[in-house]
């Protein structure tokens, strides 16, 4: 995973309320501490960013 990449949820994310974004795609903007991931969600207006741990990510399946 590097910046710019384009990626999703893993299908069991480690935290229950991400469930309700599985459906959607993230840009990965940065990589602040050892563990996290700052993205963007996809064609969000206005943009919605997190910082959650890159355990969650993964590729979308088109890109395996």
């Amino acid at each position: 995973m590097k910046i710019g990449d384009i990626v999703k949820l893993i299908a069991e994310p480690k935290v229950d309320w991400m469930k309700k974004y599985l459906d959607e795609t993230f840009e990965v903007l940065s990589f602040p501490g050892k563990t996290g991931v700052e993205l963007k969600m996809v064609g969000s207006n206005p943009e919605w960013k997190w910082i959650i741990g890159k355990d969650n990510m993964e590729p979308p399946d088109e890109d395996r």
